[in-house]
């Protein structure tokens, strides 16, 4: 039986984003269609867990390759068994809307000389993916864009023919070519032109079939009535190729084929020189972090001694003297170090590791001006330098992680932080929505501080919300930016894919990130990335806590903070003893013992918990630990030190017995001077 549409998929190690993307083709107004999945020989066990997510479903169609034979020729295999009228060319990580397949359908009924449509596409960020509407890539179509001039006029018709930027991107147009991430086309076309040149393995084959299209005097129309989100580039993350070589190779092939000689010679030319420069950029970008990171601390090392040296000599007699060794010694000794703490490759934004760094810098400039005299002019210079070393080499990590969280600069993909987090609401106050937060208060590891939750009415049983209900969807650009709210999480069954398409696209100006929760999973997808933020789980891996290292530097972190806390306030103690203010209380520690410490009567909490600093210099009590459990409570069997502050009690939720014993677990695993430092900090800002 012949039916209305065929959906041809191409999957290359992209599970998560292709079921999410048959989530929302099966939520189409379209029902008369059928879905060719090819899949290309993934490692993610992509088959087989869409054969069991999908078992229940007779119109998907999944096929395994023993080999990557590439996007075209996929596409091709899908084609000789498709049975539709109609082909859409879909890419896996791509969500569709509910009317997307039957607007570009009707279009093409209606006007019988268009061979093939595309929507328009947007990014995960809500702006406009512009490969949606572009030009064939000729010499004087390409060497505006070469050259960055379309960027700086992108509504001049010379400048940004590449990408049809002078177009209006909510207007129907007639384009030489569209996205292939998104293409809707006549079947007996497709098979008419022989489907995709298999010799564009990856990249290309896009615009070779839109020529084709063109000089088959049928014509290639930009739909925008319609919209789609495409999370570019999931396939090409785990290829084992080199992408940027395949695209320009592509881009060559292209020219070859559709190209007289001499200007496909010049377009060659330009082509080769465009991959050149591309690699050269992309290896700076590569190393981008690193060379800033190197620079700026190089800056501020000179800087440091510059001030010192002109606070003690007036005409900077170290440098002169010294040839410039001063400060430029100083420079490589406390770059030197930091590359030992990896501070310019792992490590690049870990502010603990620059202060260790920096003291570690200071001792080994005083070493060396103890053995080479010659260098030695002053203590002061060295002692007033390393002071500002220590304040900044660290301070401005802290301060572009406070950047980062408060959407002012790109998140870098490393250890999120517990200290800087982004402020985070979740759209939906259906079941999934509720579970997703509640899996987010559980976590420490995503980077995100959720705020509470909106949806278009407040839920009938609001008490089972884990988080306060922010208020209306009507109200969401205002209540982003009175919270501060730096990304939106979406339940996907809360709303429709045109709901969702809608509200990126009302709140794209305000620079959010946007994520959605695919149908009963515990991922997030986001911009170019996928986070588990499923239950806990605790098996087979190492306890840093347990490391003689960890607890060593935990033990003096603990001895230093108490014993100074208890010099500083002691007056404030002994008074308070004096006026017997105090009252005995019992907690339970490790192994099921007990201590015994006082707490005072007063307002304070602060000063109402002074004593049990006592308790952190014997070594009862840490500094941060497991939550504080009187014995007139069951033994609460820790598994590590209670501590004045943890994990818990920078949360505004109460945990189960179950959630604290994971958090335990958590915080064992990852414990480091700074987790401890972050827990410390956020403690003391939440008050």
């Amino acid at each position: 039986m012949k039916k209305n549409v065929s959906l041809l998929i191409v999957s290359y190690n992209v599970r998560q984003y292709i079921a999410h993307a048959i989530d929302a083709i099966i939520k189409s107004d379209l029902d008369d269609f059928e879905i060719i999945v090819i899949d290309n020989n993934s490692f993610d066990n992509t088959v087989p867990y869409l054969k069991e997510r999908y078992s229940h479903l007779r119109q998907i169609k999944i096929l395994q390759n023993t080999e990557n034979v590439g996007f075209g020729s996929a596409v091709n295999q899908a084609a000789t068994i498709a049975k539709g009228q109609y082909y859409l060319i879909l890419n896996p990580d791509t969500i569709i809307q509910e009317e997307t397949i039957s607007t570009l359908k009707d279009y093409l009924e209606d006007n019988p000389k268009v061979g093939m449509v595309g929507p328009k596409i947007l990014n995960a960020d809500g702006t406009l993916q512009l490969a949606c509407k572009r030009s064939f890539p000729t010499l004087s179509v390409a060497l505006p864009k070469l050259l960055g001039l379309n960027r700086l006029f992108p509504n001049s018709k010379w400048a940004g023919k590449y990408n049809l930027t002078y177009l209006d991107e909510d207007e129907i147009s007639s384009v030489d070519a569209i996205s292939g991430s998104c293409m809707f086309i006549r079947s007996f076309l497709f098979h008419e032109l022989k489907g995709f040149d298999e010799r564009f393995f990856m990249f290309g084959e896009d615009l070779d079939l839109c020529s084709r299209i063109w000089k088959n005097n049928y014509e290639v129309h930009y739909i925008p009535n319609t919209q789609i989100i495409h999370y570019q580039g999931e396939s090409v993350k785990s290829a084992p190729f080199d992408s940027i070589n395949a695209f320009y190779n592509a881009m060559i092939l292209f020219v070859d084929k559709h190209s007289s000689f001499g200007a496909g010679w010049l377009m060659k030319f330009a082509i080769r020189c465009g991959i050149y420069i591309r690699k050269f950029l992309s290896m700076v970008g590569e190393k981008r972090s690193q060379i800033l990171s190197v620079t700026i601390d190089a800056i501020v090392i000179l800087s440091a001694f510059l001030i010192a040296i002109s606070m003690r000599f007036s005409h900077f007699e170290p440098i002169t003297m010294s040839n410039g060794l001063v400060p430029a010694i100083y420079i490589i000794f406390w770059i030197g170090v930091g590359f030992i703490f990896q501070l310019y490759n792992r490590y690049i934004l870990s502010y603990s590791r620059a202060i260790i760094s920096s003291v570690t810098g200071f001792f080994l400039a005083v070493a060396f001006t103890y053995f080479f005299k010659q260098y030695a002019f002053s203590r002061f210079v060295i002692i007033f330098g390393s002071a500002i070393i220590s304040i900044l080499i660290p301070g401005w990590r802290v301060f572009v992680h406070f950047l980062m969280a408060r959407g002012l600069l790109n998140h870098v993909k490393q250890k999120n932080p517990i200290l800087f987090t982004r402020k985070t609401f979740i759209v939906g106050a259906d079941d999934e929505g509720l579970r997703i937060a509640d899996s987010l208060l559980k976590r420490f590891d995503t980077g995100l501080e959720l705020i509470g939750i909106i949806d278009t009415k407040l839920p009938e049983e609001d008490n089972k919300l884990p988080v306060d209900f922010i208020g209306q969807l009507s109200d969401l650009r205002d209540l982003v930016i009175k919270y501060r709210i730096r990304e939106l999480i979406f339940s996907t069954s809360a709303f429709t894919n045109k709901e969702i398409l809608n509200l990126m696209n009302q709140t794209k100006d305000l620079r959010l990130t946007y994520r959605m929760i695919p149908r009963q999973q515990e991922i997030l997808l986001g911009k170019a990335s996928i986070e588990d933020i499923g239950d806990l789980s605790f098996l087979n891996i190492e306890y840093s806590l347990f490391y003689s290292l960890h607890r060593l530097t935990k033990r003096v972190f603990d001895l230093t903070i108490s014993l100074l806390t208890l010099i500083i306030f002691s007056p404030i103690i002994l008074l308070l003893l004096l006026l017997k203010k105090g009252r005995k209380k019992q907690y339970w520690g490790l192994e099921g013992n007990k201590f015994d410490v006082s707490i005072f009567n007063v307002r304070s909490r602060f000063i109402r918990e002074l004593p049990l600093f006592i308790a952190v210099l014997l070594g009862d009590l840490s500094l941060v630990g497991s939550t504080m459990f009187e014995t007139t409570e069951p033994n609460p069997n820790l598994i590590c030190q209670p501590g004045l502050t943890g994990l818990e009690r920078i949360r505004s939720i109460k945990f189960n017995p179950e959630d604290r014993l994971a958090l335990d677990h958590y915080y064992v695993q990852n414990q480091s001077f700074t987790m401890d430092l972050e827990i410390i900090m956020k403690t003391v800002f939440s008050n």
